[in-house]
């Protein structure tokens, strides 16, 4: 028992931030491990130790932090939804204090290590119970697929299942890349590509040929010399996932079927296919130009959005005239609208700082923090279509990441070195 106690206090970050992201599925639930961390700095604080640990990792993470935090606060002054705008501005303050304790909780490369072994077996779960809803109609939990798209485990957010399972591939992917036989990095790779494709979600598709290239690239240096006997399988395995994902997924042929329709070339076609996303895209743009400062405010994107839709908008229309776009589908556009160039600004330095960052670290703890950036920039990659980056499910994956990155930052001696 008092074994079990002092694993338990050992290891309960580790098992915080896994219950993170298997909490992702369920709606707000993942609020609760990332408030668990927020709540810890405190008491954090008390030791000697953790506040020098704290105080170094603070001028990285508190630069970084304020870029995205000040505009929220300067959009909210006259936003159009000025309480919405303050409450989502006042609580991105726990975003700060839980990466800044799990820079503290996690610093052990063991302990960030089993973090990635047991949420890569989790994505294995999500892309298993994928495939067993397509083909059963319910998951392995009885939940029936959405007659939209394929959900799994994400129930009711259906739209989530796809991209947040290539967004958090790297995380598999270099488990396996790491651990396992090559060929099991292929089965894990081919997987994660079939239940992606069959969820039906483009901007999931998009971020696993992203992923796909950088792997490519990987395969080809020499710590990887033995995936390189298994890249030229790679494309074959590629070429009959996306066939057999055409064959078996309804879903699947929809969506290709729907984003062939840009070849026609008019409106209508690029409307269709585009999922009617332009005419919030040219109303983010006019929010932008009649507020170019500050924005119409943090979150009150659909409150503006009543007033700057063009007549006849599809999205209004399609509702009853009760609402229009939620938010602006691209994260640079949603800076640009909600924040302005004050967000603009704030997005450019981050990504000064976080290039900085990457590039001040030892190829040794870059190794350690690779699968946790590399996911982050399949979030943030622009040429995408993209969830609500103001919105508590993006913001909390985006900080977590952060903090499992920020984590990996060697800031003095005495660091422990990775379990295997």
């Amino acid at each position: 028992m008092k074994l079990l106690l002092k694993r338990l206090q050992t290891d309960w970050p580790c098992w915080t931030a896994v219950a993170f992201f298997a909490l992702l599925p369920f709606s707000r639930l993942s609020e609760i491990p990332l408030s668990i961390f927020a709540l810890s700095l405190p008491f954090l604080a008390r030791s000697a130790e953790h506040r020098q640990r704290i105080r170094q990792v603070s001028l990285i993470v508190i630069p970084i932090f304020l870029c995205f935090w000040l505009p929220l606060v300067v959009s909210s002054l006259d936003s159009y939804l000025p309480q919405k705008s303050w409450s989502t501005s006042i609580a991105g303050l726990r975003y700060l204090a839980a990466a800044l304790s799990m820079a503290v909780l996690l610093r052990a490369d063991s302990a960030r290590w089993r973090v990635v072994r047991w949420t890569s077996f989790l994505l294995v779960f999500w892309a298993v119970d994928g495939f067993v809803q397509l083909i059963f109609g319910n998951d392995l939990f009885g939940i029936a697929m959405h007659p939209d798209r394929l959900n799994a485990m994400f129930i009711k957010n259906y739209q989530f299942f796809g991209p947040t399972l290539a967004m958090l591939s790297p995380i598999l992917l270099e488990h396996a890349r790491r651990h396992w036989p090559a060929w099991a990095w292929v089965a894990a790779f081919t997987l994660t590509l079939g239940a992606v494709l069959i969820a039906g979600m483009r901007a999931g598709w998009l971020l696993m040929g992203v992923v796909l290239m950088v792997y490519m690239w990987l395969m080809f240096r020499h710590e990887n010399r033995e995936l390189k006997k298994v890249s030229l399988s790679i494309p074959v395995f590629v070429i009959t996932t996306i066939i057999s994902a055409y064959l078996i997924s309804p879903l699947f042929q929809a969506r290709v079927d729907q984003s062939l329709a840009l070849q026609q070339g008019s409106q209508a076609a690029i409307d269709a296919a585009s999922t009617y996303r332009l005419p919030i895209f040219k109303t983010s743009l006019k929010m932008f130009r009649a507020h170019p400062v500050n924005g119409v405010g943090v979150r009150a994107f659909p409150e503006a959005y009543m007033e700057y839709a063009e007549e006849g908008d599809f999205h209004i229309q399609r509702s009853g005239g009760k609402r229009g776009g939620i938010h602006a589908h691209n994260v640079v556009l949603e800076v640009m609208a909600d924040t302005g160039t004050v967000g603009l600004v704030g997005m450019v330095a981050a990504l000064v700082l976080i290039f900085r960052l990457w590039l001040g670290m030892t190829p040794a703890r870059r190794n350690e923090a690779f699968p946790f950036a590399l996911s982050l920039a399949l979030i943030l990659f622009p040429l995408n279509s993209h969830f609500a980056l103001y919105g508590t499910y993006m913001s909390s994956l985006i900080w977590v990441l952060f903090g499992l990155w920020v984590a990996s930052i060697d800031t003095g001696p005495g660091n422990e070195t990775r379990e295997e």
